[in-house]
């Protein structure tokens, strides 16, 4: 995301915690779990939220990107 992109967002993301990679039984297939953290921007607010990301990647590129979200930990930070 370009750098502008990311200054449009109402979070300014900090730290990524408890990251846990999972093997799987495709070489190409990544699994992931973790926690992003940021603050509010215009606040002293922060907050986390859990994802996943399950990606495909191929000749050193990622070809395939799927990302979960706690959606309501994110609405409750938010709101």
């Amino acid at each position: 995301m370009a750098e502008e992109g990311r200054a449009s967002l109402p979070v300014a993301f900090e730290e990524f915690r408890d990251v846990t990679v999972h093997e799987t039984a495709d070489p190409e297939v990544i699994v992931t779990e973790y926690r992003l953290v940021g603050t509010l921007r215009g606040s002293d607010v922060r907050a986390q939220a859990a994802f996943v990301v399950v990606l495909r990647a191929r000749d050193g590129r990622i070809v395939h990107w799927r990302e979960y979200q706690d959606r309501a930990a994110i609405a409750e930070a938010l709101a």
